[in-house]
């Protein structure tokens, strides 16, 4: 039997901090503590009691435990924390967890597995699911999460913990897990997140003799005083001040009857650390020869599998059925040796601590440890099918144990595989490494099984973006291929994985090379199942080349790999093609890329695949960004990213609306944009994403003017990102010195924006290229034929570039002294007043003081409209700049008198002074010249005057007619 206290001894210092945290978090300062210590010290007992007064409190409470024994199952304990909480009646559902609820379904386990190729399902976005999974559920009263066991965690399970503890800090959540104090990844992260202050440490020794002493009494019930002495001795001769080897002996004792006599059976060990003492194993095996003996055998085979096992399983190893099995074990249960299965499913059950495991299995022979591993590995597979993808990493092990590496081998690429379609990446390598090294221990290892690990490990690799060793791994891979005699599609299929690898990386000479001897492989006379992949990698490998062809040449390779995926057919394929093809016609045509685009949307609507879908959308939604600053289908895009967890999708979404929002002036929607984009892309830790939304608040601080806030996000953008770097502050350096009246240093930037856009290779629409030129063409630097050029070019179908170009052509008109002509292209220039204010105003500010100089069209007005929307914009310099050029043309001039600010923008515009509005408010009330004279201190004649004024420039005929527009734009201003 085992004694177990009824109250958690000599740990009150520890509770107390512990409890203390858990009232900390529930006032939304969240925090992580990692419990430490060696096996049997106590740390599950404490995670216990804190579990159950944080639960009395009120708080929601989530459990979870990493290992089985032996084997690291992918997010386990993530899984059973998750999916407890998803399984309630309360629990969150996806309108509260956002683009993340389908990453969190999978980890818990309601939704399939996400396919190998959907990278958006990466860690990050399980990690951050998580995160607002626990801060969704501890909203009202605070959530505690409690991981145990994480020593026997897998890689990517601690990938994810170690972001948690990152994060927790205001939010309303507790993180406690408990690691062995030996050598492991996990105490690794706890040291670390330590020594970074991001979470706490608790390190529990072993118990004191008073604590011992009080422990012996509370198991046996009684007081201190009635517990033997010579009982008391042994305990702390043995126990050594580890709680569950004091309860373990007691239980010895008592079951012996020896606790009044205790003799020479009992040797002292005072150097215990993580290994089992002799004595404790001697009490457990006698515990378990009490039961009969063919307990012994089913409890061992129970202790090959791990401390949690399938009774049937455990049966079927030493040849028991499985109503044999539950009866042996029944009184293994009521000895409290085992117990029920936490998760309460009967046909599972467990080890009470995973110090009884050790026990069992450390007085097994070593020929006795291989025969029943292998007895337990052929059982696992043969029962596969009905225990999920967890054993089949177990059996792997087992394999290894019972000596047999190429049977191990083979099932660790079969549980990397299952590993990479979960998500679980870092597992998989890890995974896929032991077979590896299994297979490199093998004198003349069997090609096809070298080839079939390295196939899956390259896999592994290339989704998480390691190129490089992608790169080593090629020749083997090869060789081994060649070697297995496997046909050419699989020799084909591993280059091509080298190659979008490369193309990842930049290497376009690799890519070019493994491509080149992918078409060697395929021959000929191949088919369209072999040409069509080939072609779409080489296709992606032209247009991002610096080749002057790339368009051409990868437009071609697009549409013949079009053809030969839809013949045979390949989907996938078909669609990644066309993106190619899409990209590279929408350059010349935006109506042609919109044509392919919606190929790849109802191809990956009709198979079934979202990401592509997803992807099509927002490349149509670009396509409408760029023709009419469009932004339904990038709404739309990002509604379906989200629905469908495609966190970097939304991300990527966020960034294109932002340019959008920029463009037509809607500053607070584009900060939105941005705020949101930054927050992604921070919580994914994809720094490059980051730093595109640094770009974008740049864009956003430089459209208003504010260059201290640009200079601050360009300098932590750098000179280059993707690409983009360069040309992004080239144009808001251009633009806010254009809002300061700075026109030299304008020039400047646009002519070292424009310099390193025509170095970079890219399709992109360079939005500062018809500014540029507009400057350009006022200054007298330029003139028909750069306009000439830039109108017949591509970017001439983009709606940012199209009203600059129209006031270049007004300039260039008006200079060749066809009034007409300029004044129409001008007219043209401001058609759409809603969009593009800096086209309308920046550019009528610029074109009005050369139009008033070449007397054609209304700069007047113009510079009225420009100096209203600076103004209250806050852009001083340009707003008196367009004062200064209406005085200077002989126009009446606003005065800025206090009070301006709160008259209407569109009686602004009007020209109307602040104490002529004064007074339309109050014709407005119907009063006479003289009353309104009265309220305002005024001369009946001023107040007639003003009346006269007001009339001619809101264009009314009489009295009546002025008091009726009073009233509809004054009266409740």
């Amino acid at each position: 039997m085992s004694l177990v206290s009824p109250v958690l001894v000599g740990r009150h210092v520890e509770s107390s901090e512990l409890l203390s945290a858990v009232e900390t978090a529930r006032q939304r300062r969240g925090s992580a503590v990692f419990v430490i210590g060696e096996p049997g010290i106590g740390k599950s007992r404490l995670a216990a009691e804190t579990a159950a007064a944080a639960s009395k409190a009120g708080a929601r409470v989530l459990r979870g435990r990493a290992g089985t024994g032996g084997s690291a199952v992918p997010f386990r304990p993530l899984t059973e924390a998750v999916l407890s909480a998803l399984r309630t009646e309360d629990a969150p559902d996806s309108a509260a967890l956002g683009p993340y609820w389908p990453s969190l379904s999978r980890l818990g386990q309601l939704l399939p597995a996400a396919e190998p190729d959907l990278v958006e399902d990466s860690l990050a976005v399980r990690a951050e699911a998580v995160l607002r999974l626990l801060a969704v559920l501890g909203e009202a009263n605070g959530c505690l999460l409690i991981l145990e066991d994480l020593h026997d965690a897998d890689a990517d399970t601690l990938a994810v913990i170690d972001y948690l503890v990152d994060n927790l800090a205001g939010l309303p959540v507790l993180l406690v897990a408990t690691v062995r104090a030996e050598p492991s990844a996990a105490l690794d992260l706890a040291e670390a997140a330590t020594a970074r202050r991001t979470a706490r440490t608790i390190r529990l020794n072993r118990l004191g003799r008073a604590e011992v002493t009080e422990l012996a009494a509370r198991c046996l019930g009684t007081t201190v005083e009635a517990v033997p002495p010579a009982a008391l001795r042994q305990l702390h001769r043995t126990a050594d001040g580890t709680p569950f080897i004091v309860e373990e002996l007691l239980g010895a004792m008592v079951g012996n009857g020896s606790l009044a006599r205790l003799g020479a059976a009992w040797r002292a060990d005072t150097t215990i650390r993580t290994a089992v003492p002799a004595t404790v194993t001697g009490a457990i095996r006698q515990r378990i020869e009490r039961l009969g003996p063919d307990c012994l055998p089913l409890l061992e085979a129970a202790a090959v599998l791990g401390r949690r096992f399938p009774v049937r399983v455990a049966a079927a190893t030493v040849g028991l059925s499985t109503v044999e099995a539950f009866r042996l074990l029944r009184p293994a249960v009521d000895s409290e040796l085992v117990v029920a299965d936490e998760d309460g499913d009967p046909g599972w059950h467990m080890f009470r601590h995973a110090l009884i495991v050790e026990a069992i299995l450390g007085r097994l022979l070593p020929g006795e440890c291989v025969t029943l591993s292998l007895a337990a590995a052929e059982t696992i597979e043969a029962a596969s099918t009905n225990l999920g993808s967890d054993w089949c990493q177990l059996a792997a092990e087992l394999r290894a144990a019972g000596g047999d590496p190429l049977g191990a081998a083979a099932l660790f690429a079969q549980a990397g595989r299952q590993a990479i379609a979960r998500g679980a990446l870092l597992t998989a390598v890890q995974l896929l490494d032991r077979g590896l090294a299994l297979l490199n221990d093998v004198r003349e290892a069997p090609p096809a099984a070298v080839a079939e690990v390295l196939e899956a490990l390259t896999q592994a690799l290339v989704l998480r973006g390691d190129t490089d060793r992608v790169r080593g791994l090629g020749a083997r891979l090869d060789e081994a291929l060649v070697a297995a005699g496997a046909p050419p599609a699989r020799r084909i299929a591993a280059r091509l994985a080298r190659a979008r690898a490369a193309v990842a990386s930049g290497r376009w000479d690799d890519g070019s090379a493994e491509v080149a001897a992918a078409r060697l492989l395929a021959g000929d006379g191949a088919g369209p199942e072999l040409t069509a992949p080939v072609d779409a990698v080489d296709s992606q490998l032209a247009l991002l080349s610096p080749r002057p062809d790339r368009l051409e040449a990868a437009e071609l390779l697009a549409a013949r790999a079009v053809v030969a995926a839809e013949a045979v057919p390949l989907p996938e394929v078909a669609c990644e093609a066309l993106e190619v093809l899409a990209r590279c016609r929408r350059f010349h045509d935006l109506t042609a890329g919109e044509e392919v685009l919606e190929r790849v949307l109802e191809i990956a609507t009709r198979h079934g695949l979202t990401m592509w879908r997803i992807r099509a959308l927002m490349e149509l939604g670009v396509i409408d960004k760029l023709r009419f600053s469009g932004t339904e289908r990038l709404l739309e895009a990002r509604r379906i990213a989200a629905d469908a967890g495609a966190v970097i999708a939304v991300t990527w979404v966020e960034l294109h609306l932002a340019t959008v929002y920029i463009q037509a002036g809607q500053y607070a929607e584009a900060t939105g944009s941005v705020d949101r984009a930054t927050a992604l892309a921070r919580q994914l830790r994809m720094r490059e994403l980051e730093l595109l939304a640094v770009g974008a608040r740049a864009g956003v601080a430089a459209a208003r003017g504010r260059r201290d806030e640009m200079e601050e996000a360009l300098a932590e953008m750098g000179d280059s990102v993707l690409g983009y770097g360069v040309e992004v502050w080239g144009r808001a350096r251009a633009t806010c010195a254009l809002l300061e009246e700075e026109r030299d240093e304008a020039l400047a930037h646009f002519a070292e924006a424009a310099a390193a856009d025509n170095a970079v290779p890219n399709i992109r629409a360079s939005g500062f290229r018809s500014w540029y030129l507009l400057l350009r063409v006022v200054v007298g630097e330029a003139g028909w034929a750069e306009y000439d050029e830039l109108a017949a070019s591509p970017l001439a179908q983009v709606a940012l570039h199209q009203p600059f170009l129209a006031w270049t052509r007004a300039v260039l008109h008006g200079r060749d002294g066809d009034r007409d002509l300029a004044a129409k292209a001008a007219a043209e220039a401001l058609a759409d007043p809603s969009k593009q204010p800096h086209a309308r105003y920046l550019g009528g500010r610029l074109v009005a003081e050369v139009a008033l100089a070449d007397g054609w069209g209304d700069p007047v007005e113009w510079l009225r409209a420009a100096e209203e929307y600076f103004h209250a914009e806050g852009v001083p310099r340009v707003a008196a700049a367009c004062r200064a050029l209406m005085r200077k043309a002989g126009a009446q001039v606003a005065q800025r008198r206090q009070g301006h600010d709160v008259i209407p923008t569109d009686v602004r515009k009007l020209g109307i002074t602040v104490r002529e509005y004064e007074v339309l408010r109050l014709v407005a009330d119907r009063l006479g010249d003289r009353e309104i004279a009265d309220e305002l201190f005024l001369s009946p004649r001023t107040v007639e005057k003003h009346v006269a004024s007001l009339r001619a420039r809101t264009g009314q005929p009489d009295r009546a007619a002025l008091v009726t527009y009073a009233r509809r734009h004054a009266r409740d201003a």
